[in-house]
């Protein structure tokens, strides 16, 4: 892993976290020295995660994380439900006891209740692994990283967190039980309805102001 992969991976890990929250400006020094590394890879690293839109230069400012918006929520789980189906469906004839376990902890362990965006993250990692894509699933990670602010308003601002949790815990059994047809259809459903739920609340803030 470069130098720039390496910053890309901490930002990333920090969104997912929630320790970068939408509209925090992302300090280059600090990146440069949590990593000790020149700021130079710091600011190529911020430059490719503002192509796809997780961050915004600003002039003579610095950088920012990008703000909840119901277009982007759109397109990043628009892009969720293309690709992720995909990885679920060829992951899931390889899934093993680890991936399994590992999924099962990212629901139930200490991350849950610290870091639960970041634990969604895992859980869905867990269940993709064994696809064998790991373009899709990079692309998969980079597209969670860029809807755990939207995942923390839908389970926490929207009160769907017991929702999530449901779905999570059916789209698990029916992967151990090997059924593709309910693991895919739950899947689709808990795609579809976060993205339904959050959308429709940005679009009403939206249309407020």
């Amino acid at each position: 892993m470069s130098t720039v992969d390496r910053v890309q991976e901490l930002v990333m890990s920090d969104l997912l976290r929630g320790a970068l929250t939408p509209g925090s400006w992302v300090r280059q020094d600090e990146l440069a020295d949590r990593l000790g590394v020149s700021k130079i890879p710091v600011r190529e690293a911020l430059q490719r995660l503002a192509a796809i839109g997780l961050v915004r230069f600003e002039t003579n400012r610095g950088v920012v994380v990008a703000e909840l918006s119901a277009t982007e929520a759109d397109e990043h789980f628009s892009l969720r439900r293309a690709i992720e189906p995909l990885l679920l469906e060829r992951a899931l004839p390889h899934l093993n006891v680890v991936d399994l376990a590992e999924a099962e902890l990212a629901l139930t362990g200490p991350i849950a209740r610290v870091a639960p965006t970041e634990a969604n993250w895992h859980f869905h990692r867990a269940l993709y692994r064994s696809s064998g894509w790991q373009r899709g699933l990079a692309f998969a990670e980079t597209l969670n990283a860029a809807v755990a602010p939207y995942v923390a308003l839908y389970t926490q601002g929207l009160g769907a967190a017991a929702d999530s949790d449901a779905e999570h815990v059916a789209l698990l059994d029916a992967c151990r039980a090997g059924d593709a047809e309910r693991a895919l259809d739950v899947l689709d459903r808990h795609l579809t309805g976060a993205a339904a739920s959050i959308v429709g609340f940005l679009r009403s803030q939206e249309v407020a102001r």
